[in-house]
């Protein structure tokens, strides 16, 4: 089922937001609890941050077609709100076209 617009999602201690090599759906706004993005190693699982209240993650999926480079873990039950990508690239195609040069530029930088 494709999502249009943002959701609410809420997700358990433990639970994936989404796993290493996932689709690349949207971005993620923390609303509360706290979420660690997780890369894996071989057997090994590297923590490389943790997120909280107003903090954003996923935003490479939104300019990527690419599956997702790390996975994210909720630490403690967590609200988040999910932004999908559809919905974002259909704010960013009514800019105006210096920004799109910009956004784009920004995001290849960081991926």
């Amino acid at each position: 089922m494709m999502i249009d617009k943002p959701v609410s999602v809420s997700v358990d201690r433990g639970e994936w937001v989404f796993k290493e090599g996932d689709a690349g759906d949207g971005l993620y706004l923390i609303r509360s609890g706290m979420i660690q993005i997780i890369k894996q190693s071989g057997d090994n699982k590297l923590a490389l941050a943790t997120l909280s209240k107003d903090e954003v993650f996923g935003e490479i999926a939104i300019f990527s077609d690419k599956p997702r480079v790390a996975g994210a873990i909720a630490l403690v039950n967590s609200d988040l709100t999910m932004v999908p990508k559809e919905f974002i690239r259909g704010k960013f195609d009514a800019a105006h076209p210096y920004f799109k040069i910009g956004l784009k530029s920004l995001f290849a930088y960081l991926s």
